[in-house]
């Protein structure tokens, strides 16, 4: 089998007129694998000095901020989260997961920011001291009867959040009938400081069922005010909100008409007391026996009964429809003894 000779001669001439093109190819070819190789061969050196310089660390779990926080806040699940960290690089007092439970409830004594682990230092009112430290300046906490209703069947702890409603029958005006119960929005997204005398959540591990009597929450001077009124006038129901929720409620005051779409009746008007006689005063040293009130309105169906042993006053007799002008007597002893009887004039 013969070789085609012609084009290996054509591409051997055209080789030769583009020398310069061909060598630069073969240049930038062998540039480019140089390239790549001493890429992948820094890499791996940087690799292994950098597991020369920094050695693999034992890390170990710790709590951390979940977002930024202020002095005074509590610490509770929703704003705390575990982050791990190198154990050579951390500090001796902080908290550890398994320790958590323990400081729930408690407040901070300075602020943290993001991702900053929690130090036992920067805890105020969490196993030692007294309740009053957990309360910031300028607010009070005030305990509030429950029942099992009101506590939310028990499941209310130390951390959460509620809101109160208040259910009272609201005063009328004498001759009304009485009003409707009317429940409104009292007080929104207040804490809950301690469930009876548990101040942490989750310290009555118990297996049985939690029964308290009273809450602490905690308020403002003018809230504690407005609640200590509420309960001593009417019925006080919490309702349980989540721990990031905001949100405000409506303060509309609903009664049955309102819940059923039922339109208000009409109040019957009030009755006005029965108008009083002219006062009479006696003077001298007579006492005063008998008095007649003014005679009642004749109507067209029923005449007007006469007392017994009363005289028909002097002048013509009333036409009929007409009202005779009340007329008055009275009786006075005179310094004699005698009985005498006067006239109004």
């Amino acid at each position: 089998m013969k070789m085609p000779i012609a084009p290996l001669r054509r591409a051997g001439s055209w080789a030769l007129g583009h020398r310069s093109l061909l060598l630069f190819a073969i240049a930038l070819s062998f540039g480019a694998l140089a390239v790549f190789g001493a890429r992948g061969y820094i890499a791996e050196r940087l690799e292994v000095e950098k597991a020369r310089l920094a050695p693999k660390q034992a890390m170990v779990e710790v709590v951390v901020a979940r977002r930024d926080l202020g002095r005074g806040e509590l610490v509770a699940p929703e704003n705390m989260a575990v982050r791990e960290v190198p154990a050579d690089y951390l500090p001796g007092t902080a908290v550890r997961p398994e320790r958590f439970e323990h400081l729930v409830g408690a407040r901070l004594d300075q602020p943290m920011r993001s991702g900053e682990p929690l130090l036992a230092g920067a805890i105020v009112g969490a196993d030692a001291g007294s309740f009053s430290s957990r309360i910031r300046q300028g607010i009070r906490a005030m305990s509030i009867l429950v029942d099992e209703v009101n506590s939310v069947s028990g499941m209310l702890q130390p951390g959460d959040r509620i809101d109160l409603l208040f259910s009272v029958r609201p005063p009328v005006a004498p001759g009304q009938p009485p009003a409707q119960e009317v429940t409104a929005t009292l007080m929104q997204d207040l804490a809950v400081l301690a469930t009876g005398r548990q101040v942490r959540a989750g310290a009555d591990d118990g297996s049985g069922p939690r029964h308290f009597t009273a809450i602490t929450v905690e308020v403002s001077p003018e809230q504690a005010q407005q609640l200590i009124v509420a309960q001593r006038t009417g019925k006080l129901t919490a309702m349980l909100r989540h721990p990031d929720d905001r949100q405000p409620l409506g303060a509309r005051a609903l009664d049955l008409n309102a819940l059923l779409g039922i339109a208000r009746p009409e109040l019957p008007p009030l009755a006005r007391p029965p108008a009083r006689g002219p006062e009479i005063i006696v003077g001298g040293r007579g006492t005063l026996v008998a008095m007649r009130a003014p005679a009642p309105e004749p109507s067209e169906d029923r005449a007007v009964p006469e007392p017994r042993g009363a005289a028909a006053p002097p002048g013509p007799a009333p036409a009929a429809g007409q009202v005779s002008a009340p007329e008055w007597s009275l009786h006075r002893f005179a310094p004699s003894g005698a009985a005498r009887q006067v006239k109004p004039e």
